[in-house]
């Protein structure tokens, strides 16, 4: 499992449903392949089965979270208690 790190939570108003929504119906991922949804204030993680990341990232090019394009991230595991950050630029976060 990778984790992604997405740019908008509970301040956005969004919920684990929306992220996991996003991810079947309109990225077309099967549920099974999706893992633990954490939504913080300002952020939300989603753990998906590494061979499919690549279909997760393409809709996001494209597509919305909740009707706003969102900053994706790929969190990775190095061992101990680092993690890595690679950003993905897909959009900059739209300001209210």
């Amino acid at each position: 499992m990778v984790t992604l790190r997405f740019s908008a939570g509970k301040k956005d108003k969004i919920r684990p449903g929306d992220i996991l929504g996003a991810l079947t119906k309109e990225a077309g991922l099967p549920a099974n392949l999706i893992g633990k949804i954490d939504i913080a204030a300002l952020y939300a993680c989603v753990a998906i089965h590494r061979g499919a990341i690549d279909k997760a990232f393409q809709y996001f090019q494209n597509g919305k979270l909740k009707g706003r394009k969102v900053l994706v991230r790929v969190l990775r595991w190095l061992g101990g208690a680092i993690f890595i950050t690679i950003i993905i630029p897909i959009t900059l976060r739209f300001l209210k």
